[in-house]
């Protein structure tokens, strides 16, 4: 695993899968070359340096993680699975159990190359791009970590929660109220002081996945759970205007305070979000106010802005949704699943496919049910799709073919009222906007054999797998 971002980058560049780009313009270039190269498919990772008016050395890093291997790379998987085995890697590893290491504190990191306070803080000493057309400013936090300490319970959070730039000295972060960040946060403002927050934008692939994984509970430590996840302890050192903990090896970190909202707003947004469209708007949110700066020397922004695409915007997000729901559908009992996939071009959150071998009356709908109620992919779920054994659940084609020929309309399909959203949802309506209503419903559609009359359902012409695999051995010269 790495220590830091500029580990796994020339990782990347040593595996053929980078591109350095120079001279693009932070306003109008960075954030489009980004989505093109991205749309492209197995986009290389790309690294923008000479960006105009800014000097050699300040970059910004995007693309991270848009092919499989740099998602298995980024995860501690096996380089050469795709698709459902994949899945199938992290969920083993899920499995067998990601036992929680706390951080250690170090007395000094590269992060200390440069400690800028007072007069010397300037947000705009990076090449922090605006990354979408219409977007209402510019966001050095994309791929980045919030840091704050509950003040009751003294328990660290660490979440991904975007930042937008403002002045020089205050810039605004985006929680959602439903994010620990944010509960965190009106602890302080209720007892009429700032909320402490530290953000880091750019650290290692693990701790950032580890930011925004679902679900790390209430109240557990991310910084143990990503160190869990790589096998050894992060390591922090004390902040030196907030004292929270700070990543040793992080590119940029911003430490300062999160006023209450009756001391001073600003409006932040819009931004382009996770569905592909400007849904939330502008909002005046509580001011971050930062007093100090931190970066190494050459620092790097890390860019992972929302996009249509998940894999622009998240360290393989998708498959982490995907194992968790498998992993939690055997954990509760569940025989016959045989995968289970989050469709990436309908965005992150909307899909989710269980393939699953029927056992008894009701089961396809269990599992349904399950993937509706689970903290991974109950969030902005918009169709849960269940379909039969002989279907792979990440091949779209496979998955359209069973839409089409198994699902009576009638009787395969179920609305589930009242699932948990938010206000990024590009499908609520203005006026249930207008009085806080962001639920929303999700559709249970059965796209599977009839129990009752499975055995008589008409068989398929596909060739069996063992008869292709006999095939493709005798002809593999011309295959």
């Amino acid at each position: 695993m790495f220590r830091d971002l500029r580990e796994f980058i020339a990782k990347c560049q040593e595996l053929g899968e980078y591109k350095v780009i120079e001279g693009a313009d932070w306003e109008k270039e960075i954030g489009v070359l980004t989505e093109i190269m991205a749309s492209g498919g197995n986009s290389p990772l790309l690294v923008f340096d000479k960006v105009k008016g800014y000097p050699r050395g300040y970059r910004v890093a995007s693309n991270l993680f848009s092919s499989p291997r740099r998602i298995a790379l980024g995860l501690g998987l096996p380089l050469n699975v795709t698709g459902i085995d994949l899945v199938k890697a992290l969920r083993d590893k899920v499995r067998a159990g990601i036992k929680p290491i706390p951080p250690v504190t170090v007395d000094s990191g590269p992060v200390m190359e440069n400690v800028h306070t007072g007069e010397e803080v300037d947000l705009f000493e990076f090449p922090t791009p605006r990354w979408h057309e219409l977007d209402g400013g510019r966001y050095i936090g994309t791929g980045s970590m919030g840091i704050t300490r509950d003040p009751d319970e003294g328990w660290v959070n660490v979440g991904c929660y975007r930042v937008q730039i403002h002045d020089k000295t205050t810039a605004t972060i985006w929680m959602a109220p439903s994010h620990h960040g944010n509960i965190i946060a009106r602890k302080y403002w209720a007892k009429g002081v700032g909320c402490p927050v530290a953000v880091t934008c750019g650290q290692d692939p693990t701790l950032w996945a580890g930011s925004n994984w679902e679900p790390v509970p209430w109240g557990v430590c991310e910084y143990d759970f990503a160190g869990g996840l790589r096998g050894a302890p992060i390591e922090v050192i004390k902040g030196v205007t907030t004292g929270l903990p700070i990543p040793a090896t992080a590119e940029i970190v911003l430490e300062g305070e999160i006023v209450p909202p009756e001391v001073e707003t600003r409006v932040e947004g819009p931004f382009g979000e996770w569905a592909g469209y400007y849904a939330a708007g502008k909002r005046e949110i509580p001011a971050f106010r930062v007093k100090a700066i931190l970066h190494r020397n050459n620092p790097i922004i890390q860019g992972n802005p929302s996009s249509f695409l998940p894999s622009v915007w998240t360290l393989g997000r998708h498959i982490q949704k995907a194992a968790v729901l498998w992993d939690e559908l055997e954990r509760q009992g569940i025989p016959g699943i045989k995968g289970v996939w989050m469709i990436e071009e309908a965005a992150i959150h909307s899909i989710p496919v269980i393939s699953i071998e029927q056992k008894y009356e009701g089961h396809a709908k269990q599992a349904a049910l399950i993937a509706a109620g689970c903290a991974a992919t109950g969030h902005q779920v918009r169709f849960i799709v269940v379909v039969d054994e002989d279907i792979d659940p990440s091949n779209n084609a496979d998955v359209l073919w069973a839409l089409g020929t198994r699902t009576d309309p009638e009787s395969a399909i179920d609305i589930i009222r009242g699932l948990r959203g938010d206000e990024s949802n590009p499908i609520i309506s203005p006026e249930k906007k207008s009085w806080g209503d962001v639920g929303h419903a999700a559709a249970i559609i059965l796209a599977c054999k009839p129990y009752h009359w499975i055995k008589q359902f008409p068989r398929s012409i596909k060739t069996s797998p063992e008869v292709v695999r006999q095939v493709k051995e005798k002809w593999s010269s011309i295959l």
